[in-house]
């Protein structure tokens, strides 16, 4: 007997992906299918006599209560204060809905199915969540299996899932803003990977209204984000001569190192120089002088994410949803007048 067609084999012959044809025949809302595709993706089924397999396509359903909270490995990802708040809103989450929560660790490269965290190879999970970092090729063959998928922060953008982002934008504006009312003309943002979609929206909503008043603004690239490398790209800095008399720091960790740079080199802080952050975290308000800075509800970040992810796990929510957590700034000591 010949083995029964699989949903690879519809893909295949429709000329589309693997979770394209399980968004057509699982009647997905939200996706960005049209009607041409779709069309083409059933005639292929319909050619193949395929027929989803039921404990595949049925895994959304499986009473497993367990998620999975997927990252990337790299250094001190658990440890980072701000991500580390954000994971602690998602446990919480999880459990006030008395989920069971797996976290994984996934490589950088993604070769397929056999590269999935083995939570999702055994069916043990009724959807996922990601943090910053994802591989488009593997959220798509989770979602295939029927599994929904949440991200926060992601990186690359993908577009057919669901995602809760930082309002980075406005983050970036209510900072520039703030040193403009101050008198800040000779302004500078500090950060790193500026491809990075979050620092880029930040640099965006900052260097945006700096525009419209035509002060002197630049961007300082600094390696990374680790407080040693800020710290060693600070001290360059404020080591020259001409240098800004405000600088917005792309985080508080890369605003800490700038301040500490700032002691030993002499350069007072606000009275010379004015820092603002971003995050908020709790080191922020224990740094001399307290770190005037964008404030993100972490913990609400990863809640939300959750909350979201059980919604879709339930079938109480279809479709995809792009949610911004909103932002303030908190006004402390780091940031006064210019000199003079």
């Amino acid at each position: 007997m010949a083995n029964k067609p699989t949903i690879k084999d519809v893909a295949k012959k429709a000329g589309v992906s693997i979770a394209t044809v399980s968004f057509v025949l699982n009647r997905r809302h939200g996706q960005a299918i049209s009607e041409a595709v779709a069309k083409r993706v059933l005639r292929a089924a319909e050619q193949l006599h395929y027929h989803p397999n039921a404990s595949a396509a049925g895994l959304a359903r499986k009473r497993t209560h367990n998620v999975a909270l997927v990252f990337y490995r790299e250094p001190n990802m658990i440890s980072n204060a701000f991500y580390s708040a954000v994971i602690q809103g998602a446990v919480d989450a999880a459990m006030q809905a008395e989920y069971n929560l797996f976290f994984s660790y996934v490589n950088e490269r993604y070769r397929g199915h056999a590269d999935l965290p083995k939570v999702i190879r055994e069916s043990n999970t009724e959807g996922v969540l990601f943090i910053r970092e994802v591989h488009p090729g593997m959220i798509a063959d989770i979602q295939a299996l029927g599994l929904p998928v949440v991200t926060i922060d992601q990186y690359p953008p993908v577009k057919a899932v669901d995602t809760l982002e930082i309002d980075n934008r406005t983050g970036g504006l209510l900072a520039a803003r703030h040193l403009l009312e101050l008198g800040h003309t000779n302004i500078a943002m500090f950060g790193a990977a500026r491809q990075r979609p979050s620092i880029a929206e930040r640099a965006a909503g900052f260097l945006g209204e700096l525009k419209s008043i035509r002060p002197r603004a630049r961007w300082i690239d600094c390696r990374d984000y680790s407080f040693d490398a800020g710290y060693q790209k600070a001290r360059e800095l404020l080591g020259r001569k001409r240098r800004p008399t405000a600088l917005f720091c792309a985080n508080d960790e890369l605003a800490a190192s700038v301040l500490r740079a700032a002691y030993e080199l002499d350069v007072r802080v606000p009275e010379e120089l004015s820092v603002v952050g971003f995050d908020n975290i709790e080191m922020s308000r224990f740094v001399h002088p307290a770190l005037t800075t964008v404030r993100v509800s972490k913990s609400d970040l990863g809640a939300r994410a959750m909350r979201r992810l059980l919604e879709l796990a339930e079938g109480k929510s279809n479709g995809v949803r792009r949610e911004l957590v909103p932002v303030e700034l908190l006004v402390r000591g780091s940031t006064a007048r210019p000199p003079g």
